[in-house]
């Protein structure tokens, strides 16, 4: 096979399965596990991360869990 040497572009939004990722070009937001999200990245379940980077304001509402 082949590779496509291309920039993969969508201009309307798009939709993967029912409720898995949601990219809305009207609002420039992005759900993953929602299809309303609220913020421009919006995770509906748990985040797994080896590294997490955080610029500007957080705001934690219940706690943090580390492994140490």
């Amino acid at each position: 096979m082949a590779a496509i040497n291309k920039n993969f572009v969508i201009k309307n939004g798009l939709e993967v399965d029912t409720d898995l990722i949601l990219a809305d070009s009207q609002t420039n937001k992005v759900g993953i596990g929602t299809t309303v999200p609220q913020y421009t990245l919006h995770v509906n379940g748990g985040i797994g991360a080896a590294d997490l980077y955080v610029s500007g304001i957080a705001t934690i509402t219940t706690g943090i869990v580390t492994n140490l």
